[in-house]
């Protein structure tokens, strides 16, 4: 039998902790996420998506005019 533990704590405990304590991690994982949208927003991020975005785009068309 394999056991699992994270800082000496049971897989089964922090899943016990989780179940007990939703608003708690529903409050932490909103706060995440939040957070991971105001960094993906940031001007910087955008620009690079728009440029991959940009780049695919041409791929895409480049190998359809081949064909």
């Amino acid at each position: 039998m394999v056991k699992i533990t994270l800082d000496e704590e049971s897989v089964d405990a922090i899943v016990r902790y989780l179940t007990t304590h939703k608003k708690e991690v529903r409050n932490l994982l909103k706060t995440f996420g939040e957070e991971a949208l105001s960094i993906l927003r940031e001007k910087d991020i955008l620009g690079e998506g728009a440029k991959l975005y940009r780049e695919i785009q041409n791929a895409i068309n480049y190998t359809y005019e081949k064909d």
